[in-house]
């Protein structure tokens, strides 16, 4: 596949955490800087090897009732990788402004109701931006386009947006797009976020699913896909080939497996009126997190996906009673081969 003809700009973030509350200056993320193709790594290689080795997990936690749940303890979590207790090196819970990129599909295959659906929840998100949030934008149809590098600023989302006018190509290569974004976010340090507007259709990628299911085990970008085209489907669905039935299936399927793989969640709404209290939900959760890591007890190297499960019980309501709390975060990783 060709690769984009920009980088994505890379938002260095401090490797501290902020604690909830103000936080200070060094904490705060430092503005973005261009990374070119042929520059080698400001950091090292070695260490990203370091990096690697320690596992961070993002950790949402919420009550039966969906709230999200302050004010935990590093005693109050338990982390499982292949059902083996595994010691927490390092937790903090953390509140801090968003970085994440803006995926939208925006093919001539889409129906002019969906390209609108699309341009609706681009605007939706785009003014939901806080101060200190860096977010960039890129579209794809046959190939991902970057519309827009990491910025604070919105207007330089609204301008970048404007450039969705009429669809270029009759293809929607979402596989190939989300691999290549996620490789252009490996650098990102701290919590990076994906929201993808897409019918989580594909057409004519050079990567399978099975190829990109990979890539997301493997990343530690949070996916939220958001899809689009529901009402239409709602109505028509039923009339659809069966063909073409089985190929939305497989969509949703993908969209729910990115989510699930990396912590996030999947949306797919109906109306375009959802579109504002799905994107207030991502901020919410984006923004309030516990931070967690730890050091594997297996010491393999043989690149096999291990499973990481996370348990949270404490008491919540005061009634003495240690409660069993709803917890999201990415169900494993894929470990390093030697």
């Amino acid at each position: 596949m060709k690769k984009l003809s920009l980088l994505l700009m890379l938002a260095i973030l401090p490797t501290s955490l902020t604690i909830w509350g103000e936080p200070s200056e060094e904490q705060r993320p430092q503005p973005p800087r261009k990374i070119e193709e042929d520059e080698p790594d400001p950091q090292g290689q070695a260490t990203l090897r370091v990096a690697v080795e320690q596992i961070q997990v993002d950790v949402t936690v919420q009550d039966k009732n969906g709230n999200l749940v302050t004010g935990l303890s590093k005693g109050d979590f338990t982390v499982y990788e292949d059902k083996v207790q595994q010691e927490i090196a390092t937790f903090a819970p953390v509140e801090a402004p968003m970085t994440a990129v803006l995926v939208v599909e925006y093919s001539k295959i889409l129906p002019w109701e969906w390209l609108e659906e699309v341009w609706v929840a681009s605007q939706i998100f785009a003014r939901g931006m806080r101060q200190g949030d860096w977010i960039a934008v890129i579209a794809y149809d046959i190939r991902p386009e970057i519309l827009a590098d990491f910025t604070q600023n919105p207007a330089d989302v609204f301008n970048a947006l404007r450039r969705l006018n009429f669809p270029a190509f009759s293809e929607s290569n979402l596989y190939d797009t989300v691999v290549d974004t996620l490789e252009r976010l490996e650098e990102v340090e701290g919590k990076t976020a994906m929201i993808l507007v897409s019918t989580g259709l594909d057409t004519f990628s050079k990567k399978n699913l099975g190829e990109t299911l990979k890539a997301v085990k493997k990343t530690n970008v949070v996916i939220y896909p958001v899809s689009i085209g529901g009402n239409l489907r709602a109505r028509a669905e039923h009339r659809l080939p069966s063909t073409q039935r089985m190929d939305f299936y497989q969509a949703d399927a993908a969209l729910k497996a990115f989510a699930k793989h990396t912590g996030g969640n999947a949306f797919f709404p109906r109306f375009m009126s959802a579109f504002r209290g799905i994107f207030e939900q991502i901020s919410m959760l984006l923004r309030s997190q516990y931070s967690l890591s730890y050091v594997s007890s297996n010491p393999g190297k043989d690149g096999k996906f291990r499973k990481i499960k996370v348990d949270v019980e404490a008491d919540i309501n005061g009634d003495g009673k240690r409660d069993k709390l709803k917890v999201r975060h990415k169900d494993g990783y894929i470990s390093e081969v030697g």
